[in-house]
């Protein structure tokens, strides 16, 4: 009798702590600890559409377009060559710069290590980045790194973007010479180095399409496909009209596609592209509705914004509200992910708000802006922050 009650003890012990354990939330990472507004928050993450109410009536929401100024694609144009080393490579970024169109070149750093080109990196940092030519990490040597296993590839990786970081370069992305990155361990070393991504080469049309659905998600991170530019063989794309449908394609798919080249210009280089044919793809590119960025900022705008966490107190008084209690982040590392997100705000036009002003200022100072048609769009880094935004009539 008495083992028959101690039995029964412990079982309503059990059930005690199962229900308590099931009710316990979870404890926060240190990048989701904030605070948030009192009062019900309402969100809509699948959407990226979040709203602020009074009762049951929508005052104003706030959407989260796909890419960068609402723009319907995004092209990101990646450059596999030792730029400053000839002046061949500087024909195609100054194309790109006096079109104001982004693109990115490569750092192969055991390159950059002779004395007779340390001015290179310098002009890098005053000609190229602040023209919007961004750069990326290619291996310390220009290897195959799936031949080399996890510790030689990591190693390498490791050097290449501790050197990047040591000239100024702001490491963050990586191609793998030689389209490698398909083997796993490759991957995961790249990303142990500290890249946030890492592009391959595809010579399947079906995977140029990236973030085409939502949530982003691509199958690797660490293995992205791009269109390979040029004449090395008959399945690389070697001319304009050939890239044609691609660009049409992603268009119409709202994705993400990057496109590598390699000798623009040079006909002794490998994968050879003639200059006039990079022209027509850029002026097609600027002329249509495409985001050109960066590869490092299309990368960072993705993830943010599928980890993009808008909370807007609602407000419970009879009173009209004037002010509501806004909470944005992504619940990631500021110091790697700072991509500014496109907001873009509606009003309710019975409302007829003239301006809002938002405190703390979430862009570079200014705290008023201006609606215009019950519209207003803002370029904010989500930062984990909590705002005060007011109507003015």
């Amino acid at each position: 009798m008495r083992l028959l009650k101690n039995h029964k003890k412990c079982r309503i012990l059990l059930l005690i702590s199962l229900f308590l354990s099931c009710d316990r939330a979870s404890q926060p990472t240190r990048y989701e600890k904030h605070p948030t507004p009192s009062g019900k928050i309402t969100t809509s993450s699948s959407s990226q559409k979040f709203s602020g109410y009074h009762g049951s009536r929508e005052l104003f929401s706030i959407n989260a377009p796909k890419w960068k100024n609402g723009h319907r694609g995004a092209i990101s144009i990646t450059y596999d060559a030792p730029w400053g080393i000839n002046p061949v490579f500087s024909l195609a970024t100054d194309a790109a710069i006096q079109r104001g169109l982004k693109m990115d070149v490569e750092i192969v750093s055991e390159k950059l290590l002779f004395y007779s080109r340390f001015p290179i990196i310098a002009k890098m940092r005053t000609e190229l980045i602040p023209n919007g030519i961004g750069v990326f990490g290619h291996g310390h040597s220009h290897i195959d790194h799936d031949a080399l296993g996890f510790h030689d590839a990591y190693r390498s990786f490791q050097h290449n973007f501790n050197l990047m970081r040591k000239w100024g370069l702001n490491p963050k992305v990586y191609a793998y010479p030689l389209f490698a990155g398909r083997d796993q361990r490759t991957q995961a070393a790249n990303r142990q180095a500290g890249f946030i991504a890492a592009r391959g080469g595809t010579e399947d049309p079906d995977r140029y399409y990236l973030c085409e659905t939502e949530p982003c998600k691509p199958d690797s991170w660490f293995n992205l496909p791009s269109v390979i530019m040029g004449s090395a063989n008959s399945r690389h794309i070697s001319n304009h009209n050939r890239l044609l449908p691609i660009l049409h394609e992603t268009l119409s798919r709202r994705a993400w596609t990057i496109l590598t080249y390699h000798s623009i210009g040079n006909p002794d280089g490998w994968g050879y592209y003639e200059y006039n044919e990079f022209l027509k793809d850029l002026d097609f590119i600027k002329n249509n509705d495409f985001w050109s960025g960066n590869f490092a900022d299309v990368t960072s705008y993705a993830i943010q914004r599928k980890g993009l966490q808008i909370q807007i107190g609602r407000y419970f008084g009879r009173a009209f509200p004037k002010q509501f209690e806004i909470y944005i982040g992504d619940g990631l590392d500021n110091t790697i992910y700072s991509e500014p997100l496109t907001l873009d705000f509606s009003f309710d036009e019975s409302l007829s708000v003239q301006s809002v002003r938002i405190q703390p200022s979430p862009t570079v100072g200014d705290t008023i802006f201006t609606v215009d048609q019950n519209r207003l769009r803002l370029h904010v880094v989500p930062r984990e922050r909590q705002y005060t935004l007011s109507f003015i009539f």
